[in-house]
């Protein structure tokens, strides 16, 4: 336990991933999954809804924790797809593994929301911070690329807005297709 605390501390405070890889187990893995997510889900869920809460408390977070899960996996196969055109895959394990760690800063949440609820200003700056929270997550994300991967770190900031830049592409082409329909079908 204290080697996780160790390792915690160090992603966190040193964005370090050095010998996290070889502590962790996929048990690890999946419970610091479920503990750093339930800061976020906890921090959001409307708790004045009445009679019904502690169902709807529990079905809303078994499906919060599915999708976490869903998300974690399809995000690790995704990377593992497009390492596997560079000819670099094969190391799914070692991604899963240490982007488990990656949802730490939402740990963060909790506190931020209570801020947001007691003034404008601290409302103000508890959406500026949370926004940096997101960026941490994604910084430490594309660190596991690095250390999984051997990418340079541009090329993992890249990779992980690569879906992003797909959709944008993809939405111009739509946009483009129907415009050329419309013309075709006007004339």
């Amino acid at each position: 336990m204290q080697k996780y605390i160790e390792n915690l501390y160090k992603i966190l405070f040193e964005n370090n991933f050095d010998n996290v890889f070889e502590d962790t187990t996929v048990i690890k893995a999946i419970l610091t999954i479920l503990w750093t997510s339930l800061f976020l889900f906890i921090s959001k869920f409307n708790f004045a809804n009445g009679g019904s809460i502690i169902f709807l408390f529990i079905t809303t977070s078994f499906g919060y924790i599915f999708s976490i899960y869903f998300f974690w996996i399809v995000t690790g196969l995704f990377f593992e797809f497009v390492a596997k055109i560079f000819g670099k895959s094969g190391k799914i394990r070692k991604l899963l593994m240490l982007s488990s760690y990656c949802l730490l800063p939402y740990i963060f949440f909790a506190p931020l929301e209570i801020m947001k609820k007691f003034s404008d200003m601290g409302y103000f700056l508890g959406t500026k911070i949370e926004f940096l929270l997101f960026l941490w997550v994604i910084i430490l994300y594309s660190k596991v690329l690095v250390k999984t991967y051997d990418l340079q770190k541009t090329s993992s900031y890249l990779l992980i807005f690569l879906p992003f830049v797909a959709f944008i592409f993809g939405f111009i082409w739509l946009i483009g297709s129907l415009f050329n329909l419309g013309y075709i079908y006007s004339v």
